[in-house]
């Protein structure tokens, strides 16, 4: 079982995208160890349409109904919903359950992403989400610098774009440079 602490929320730029001092994710790793873990100072609301968080699941509040999301994450975050409640491991199926989005397709490999038929985002139309952990070392991403011209393109494109930093998966140092990476 695990535990999430709310992050404040402002409106800055992307230079305002720090560490916090505060733990806003607490599991029992396999090992019967408490893990804590520090994540934003802030979630950031960069103008006109990013919203950054550290938890996967806060993306929820920024979003308008019935829209599609495009889900770029190694995760999928469709467990069920209960007896846990929302959470991020299964905040995007909480989403289809109440119609919050039309439908969602993922993105959780290189390959898929290198291949991803654009098509599928219509401007205006369509939320990109992006989970940072999908950067993470283990993933080996061989086309590093092409992976991130994707989804800057994709950025351009999409109505909203919200990012998390996921503190549980990755560290978020290596978060934050990567997000600087994204949206320069």
């Amino acid at each position: 079982m695990h535990k999430q602490y709310l992050t404040p929320i402002k409106s800055w730029t992307l230079a305002d995208v720090k560490l916090g001092s505060h733990t806003v994710f607490e599991e029992t790793d396999e090992k019967g160890i408490l893990q804590q873990c520090t994540g934003l100072e802030y979630i950031i609301k960069i103008e006109p349409n990013i919203i950054v968080v550290d938890n996967h699941d806060r993306v929820l509040e920024f979003r308008p109904k019935g829209f599609p999301v495009l889900h770029i994450d190694q995760h999928t975050d469709m467990r069920p919903v209960w007896p846990d409640g929302v959470n991020v491991g299964n905040f995007l199926r909480y989403a289809l359950d109440t119609q919050l989005i039309t439908w969602s397709s993922q993105i959780n490999t290189e390959y898929s992403l290198l291949n991803l038929n654009i098509d599928i985002i219509e401007s205006d139309k369509t939320i990109l989400d992006i989970d940072l952990d999908f950067r993470h070392p283990d993933m080996s991403i061989e086309q590093f610098e092409k992976t991130i011209q994707i989804v800057k393109w994709l950025i351009k494109k999409a109505k909203i774009v919200t990012i998390a930093t996921s503190p549980y998966f990755l560290d978020q140092d290596l978060a934050i440079k990567l997000l600087k990476q994204l949206i320069d």
